[in-house]
């Protein structure tokens, strides 16, 4: 089923399908990891893209 890991909404992009998290929930997730220090200077395929 094509619904969000972290909160439960049906995801509708084909980009979100494939990471399996909405934006919004991507977002949170990526800045929770650069928080625990998991991640740093990483860029993401969004910002590439614009």
């Amino acid at each position: 089923m094509n619904q969000c890991i972290r909160c439960g909404r049906k995801l509708k992009d084909k980009k979100s399908i494939e990471r399996k998290f909405g934006p919004a929930c991507y977002k949170k997730y990526l800045k929770e990891l650069e928080e625990i220090g998991l991640v740093e200077n990483q860029v993401t395929i969004d910002e590439v893209e614009g």
